[in-house]
């Protein structure tokens, strides 16, 4: 591979001025990651926007690392990114097939490739959903595959959070597959083995490992990941403050330094994490899928004011419009009235979010577009409602 010298130069000098940060300033621990096969895929969760540090830390071997288009959305920075790095590219909300055609090329050229396969940070807390396809992926590659874990870093950086915390992160290796075992198993076993090796939660590692996980305003922003209240049932009426989550209905609860719910006010504690609270309102909206549906036509189920709208064109952003973003029972909405740009759900290629709060979709015409807002709002309700309206699963 041309210049794989000069990556692998770059990797080691990075690694090497990296570890004490990551170590001291960071808190973590980790197990060294030494995998015998000739090249290979490296898979870990997804936890914080550290992540390239963490693995980066305990292996010692260079890899080309996937990364999201949005983070390199400014020329000077994708610049000197290739330079020294040479990230491989995944456009979020747009069909994986391209990013798979570059990693199998990079693996066949002798490189290794280290990547989260879930594609996002953990929402909850719990290693997110990982694509069927994966399994595919490796088994065609003609690579190893390692798995290693994170442990701690959502309780240290949720991915709602306004402000990050102290606290404990430690990495474990976990395991080594060889290019002939992944010959001899089905994509299904790849793909429950790599569910098996990744899954964290985080909840159930504090029941076994407590630790205090400090920090101010603890709770703020979670309303960009927790978007039904469990008392009152109604849809984007949560807040945060400091340390408290509260409805308009008058629910509230305390957001504590072990990362669970205490009771706050006379109403009962209904969950004390963020990863049950999740499962039961993505359960909630699932089961209230029939009522979703019946919407009229021109009543949108949810939306947020004072948004924006950007079309994404070779890693450019241009604004297109501000206004109110909407979900119907068959279509995203921006704007209103006559004014209003309609995308049919039958018209979208892909749809996804990054970051804390930024929504990304593509249609089948090729355009692709992100959804930016100035105050907490949750990008992932709009996931979810997609995903059910539209007839697929989301876990």
């Amino acid at each position: 591979m041309k210049h794989l010298f000069w990556y692998k130069s770059v990797y080691a000098f990075a690694r090497f001025c990296a570890s004490p940060f990551v170590r001291v300033g960071l808190s973590y621990t980790y197990e060294i990651c030494r995998p015998k096969s000739p090249t290979y895929l490296l898979f870990c969760n997804h936890t914080t926007l550290w992540d390239h540090l963490l693995i980066g830390a305990a292996c010692p071997r260079h890899m080309f690392f996937v990364a999201g288009e949005h983070l390199f959305r400014k020329r000077w920075l994708r610049m000197i990114a290739n330079f020294f790095v040479h990230p491989i590219i995944r456009r979020k909300g747009v069909p994986a097939t391209e990013v798979v055609g570059v990693i199998k090329e990079t693996l066949a050229a002798g490189a290794n490739v280290w990547m989260s396969p879930e594609g996002v940070r953990s929402i909850n807390g719990e290693t997110a959903f990982i694509s069927p396809a994966t399994g595919k992926l490796v088994k065609e590659s003609g690579a190893g595959l390692v798995t290693y874990r994170i442990h701690g870093g959502y309780l240290r950086s949720p991915r709602w959070a306004a402000v990050k915390r102290k606290g404990p992160m430690y990495g474990e290796f976990v395991a080594e597959y060889t290019r002939e075992q992944l010959a001899a198993m089905s994509v299904e076993e790849i793909n429950e083995a790599i569910r098996r090796d990744l899954y964290v939660n985080a909840f159930a590692d504090q029941k076994l490992r407590p630790a205090r996980y400090p920090g101010v305003r603890l709770a703020e922003d979670l309303e960009t990941v927790l978007y039904v209240c469990p008392h009152c049932k109604a849809l984007a009426t949560l807040h945060s403050q400091d340390d408290r989550f509260f409805c308009d209905c008058g629910f509230s609860v305390r957001y504590n330094e072990f990362g669970l719910f205490e009771a706050d006010g006379v109403l009962p504690l209904l969950f004390d994490n963020v990863a049950d609270w999740d499962h039961w309102q993505r359960r909630y909206l699932e089961e209230e899928l029939p009522n979703l549906l019946a919407t009229p036509r021109d009543t949108p189920i949810v939306s947020d004011a004072d948004q924006r709208l950007l079309l994404i064109e070779n890693g450019n952003a241009t604004v297109l419009a501000s206004g109110r973003f909407a979900v119907f029972a068959d279509r995203f909405e921006f704007g209103e009235g006559e004014d209003a740009r309609v995308f049919a759900f039958a018209d979208i290629a892909g749809f996804a979010f990054s970051l804390q709060m930024k929504i990304l979709f593509s249609c089948k015409d090729g355009r692709y577009y992100e959804v930016q807002s100035d105050y907490p709002r949750s990008a992932i309700k709009y996931m979810v409602l997609y995903r059910f309206l539209t007839g697929k699963p989301y876990y």
